[in-house]
């Protein structure tokens, strides 16, 4: 029977053999030994399990010795209504990308994508600087939650990435502000009514942390060969 939950806040995934747990509050991430953890499965549920080979946790490791460090950290909580299980986040292996895909280079950019742009840019800058983490991922998953049902046109996506990527290369570069340049497409996208998720994900060795914008199996503002480096710790 379970007996844990995990903390609304906090997201986890296994990378190779370590358990690498995203705290949003603190906007840091942690990793674990995967088999150390191993006698929180029965008692946890979805906690990511360690290969079949370590499956097996050292006799003297009790359930207690393996909670009591993440319940010091609030990451677990006695089960009940204000927390989740740990299964770790899925969604489709990137597929095709449109980072530089040049489909509309050389059209002419209009005065509302222009304004959004900039509009999308400044807010990003804004808000990762004056507020929390937390609070930013909260607005873009409200937001995404309440259009969820919407319709999604992949091909005005399309343009409308290429418009962003040509006007983007004036203020900033993507390649060394990912949170920056997600939360800006997606503000762009926003006001033109398009939707896509913001996918975090980590390399346990070494450690690497890395976001993107995705919808089904297509990314945004990445290539295909760098996010499937990552293994999905949080989407939004």
């Amino acid at each position: 029977m379970a007996r844990y939950g995990l903390a609304k806040h906090v997201f986890v995934c296994r990378d190779e053999e370590y358990i690498v747990i995203l705290d949003l509050k603190r906007d840091r991430y942690f990793a674990l030994e995967a088999a150390r953890t191993a006698a929180l499965i029965p008692l946890l549920p979805g906690w990511p399990a360690p290969s079949p080979e370590n499956t097996r946790a050292p006799p003297e490791l009790a359930v207690e010795e393996a909670a009591a460090p993440l319940l010091q950290q609030g990451w677990l909580l006695d089960e009940s209504a204000a927390s989740k299980d740990a299964t770790p986040v899925r969604l489709p292996a990137p597929q095709t990308d449109l980072f530089g895909s040049g489909a509309i280079a050389g059209a002419k950019l209009g005065a509302h994508a222009v304004i959004a742009f900039l509009f999308a840019s400044i807010f990003a800058k804004l808000a990762l600087r004056f507020r929390s983490l937390e609070w930013v991922v909260r607005r873009v998953a409200e937001r995404n939650s309440a259009h969820a049902q919407r319709p999604f046109d992949m091909e005005r996506a399309r343009r409308l990435v290429d418009a962003f990527g040509r006007m983007r290369v004036f203020l900033f570069s993507s390649r060394e502000e990912c949170l920056h340049d997600s939360l800006a497409v997606l503000e762009f996208l926003a006001r033109h009514e398009l939707f896509p998720s913001w996918v975090f994900g980590v390399r346990a060795r070494p450690f690497a942390a890395h976001c993107w914008v995705q919808r089904a199996d297509v990314v945004f503002n990445d290539s295909v060969e760098h996010s499937s480096s990552y293994t999905p710790i949080m989407v939004v």
